[in-house]
């Protein structure tokens, strides 16, 4: 009598051999449609982010953990499906084994679906409203602050999916073995199934592809002419163009030529490669406002030459800011039927001068290149200074 009560073992024979199948089938496939799923979805999020922002590119070790995280959740969320169909067999020992296996289907499926939605509405919003927002700049680092979370949410799903079932079957050696065979999917699946980010990663980069090899040439000969060796978090943020950082790294900049003193050469040299590759600090004021102007005001590049001797490198490279002024105030307009055929940086240009370019500042270098030209000591590193065509318009 003791033992018509006791829980049987869980077994292919009690399942039934045509279920058991159709479950481990479904299982992997369930495994493969959700990790393709993840993956896809991310590089597209991944896509949104360039729409507003800068393209949201994860570092190596933060990238293979994210793709160990949805390959380990595909996978026993595969599971969550093979182990709902072993449920639904009618082979009843006890009275209460059919309300188990309901119970056991309805808890496996509602953790499912609730995983499901929480993966499909953080990693909507989070994108869209964070990372896919000017100024995002990794201030929020899932990975750093939160990883145990990650780690987390695939061992209580599957310990979630045998909670019940062990009500119905003797499952020790099953739960064991399925925890195995789910690590050994999760590395087939990471390796499958995960996408490379430099895909995406490098059609981006395309985009900027001159302003980058610009940046690398004025670094380069920086480096060999002059002996400044920039730190590298100062260059990736010459290279990123609405993250904090670099909006910052505008302002600073800005700031610094506004002030009574010396500016040293490397700043210079920053200032220069900032107006050429048009890169702005996120501000906007009312239309025709001076403060609209992202960069040093051509009177404080004037002051600076004063500082510095005729011949030097201080003053050679302060030339070239107003040259690079000039040429950016000269951009032409661009037709938007034209798009196709002109960069990024350079459509941004012609935008932006259209309608964020202050008449007064125009008119201030206007003043300051008649000034040097006219100037007999500024005369020979100034006339090939170019013509303002705006003032003649």
């Amino acid at each position: 009598m003791i033992r018509k009560f006791r829980k049987e073992k869980i077994s292919i024979q009690n399942i039934g051999k045509q279920r058991f199948w159709i479950g481990i089938i479904s299982g992997l496939f369930s495994a493969i449609i959700i990790s393709l799923t993840f993956n896809y979805f991310r590089e597209l999020f991944r896509y949104f982010t360039t729409l507003s922002a800068d393209l949201l590119i994860l570092e190596k070790s933060e990238l293979q953990f994210y793709n160990y995280f949805f390959a380990s959740l595909a996978t026993v969320l595969g599971l969550s499906i093979t182990v709902s169909i072993w449920m639904t067999n009618n082979n009843h020992r006890r009275k209460k084994d059919k309300i188990y296996k309901q119970l056991s289907r309805t808890n496996i499926l509602f953790t499912f679906w609730l995983i499901l939605m929480m993966i499909a509405r953080f990693g909507s919003v989070v994108p869209f409203v964070l990372y896919g927002m000017p100024g995002y700049d990794n201030q929020l680092n899932l990975f750093e602050e939160y990883w145990l979370l990650f780690v987390l949410i695939p061992i209580v799903v599957f310990a979630q999916n045998w909670f019940i079932v062990r009500l119905v079957y003797l499952s020790s050696k099953w739960i064991f073995f399925s925890f195995l065979i789910c690590i050994a999917i999760t590395f087939t699946l990471k390796n499958t199934t995960s996408i490379n980010q430099d895909i995406l990663n490098v059609a981006y980069h395309k985009k900027f592809q001159s302003d980058y090899n610009y940046i690398d040439y004025q670094l380069n000969k920086a480096k060999s002419e002059y002996g400044i060796k920039y730190q590298e978090n100062t260059i990736a943020t010459l290279k990123k163009w609405r993250t904090q950082s670099s909006t910052e790294q505008v302002i600073s900049l800005k700031s610094t030529f506004s002030k009574d003193h010396k500016v040293p050469l490397d700043t210079i040299i920053l200032q220069k490669i900032v107006i050429r590759n048009f890169k702005e600090n996120g501000r906007y004021f009312r239309r025709n406002s001076i403060d609209n102007w992202r960069y040093a005001f051509p009177k404080d590049i004037l002051r600076q030459l004063e500082f510095y001797d005729i011949n030097s490198n201080e003053s050679k490279e302060l030339i070239e800011i107003l040259k690079e002024q000039i040429e950016l105030i000269n951009t032409p307009e661009i037709d938007w039927e034209e798009y196709d055929k002109h960069t990024d940086t350079e459509i941004r240009k012609s935008f932006g001068i259209k309608y964020n370019v202050p008449k007064q500042i125009i008119e201030q270098l206007e003043k300051v290149r008649d000034s040097l030209i006219n100037d007999i000591k500024y005369y020979g590193i100034s006339k090939d200074l170019p013509e303002l065509k705006q003032m003649n318009e």
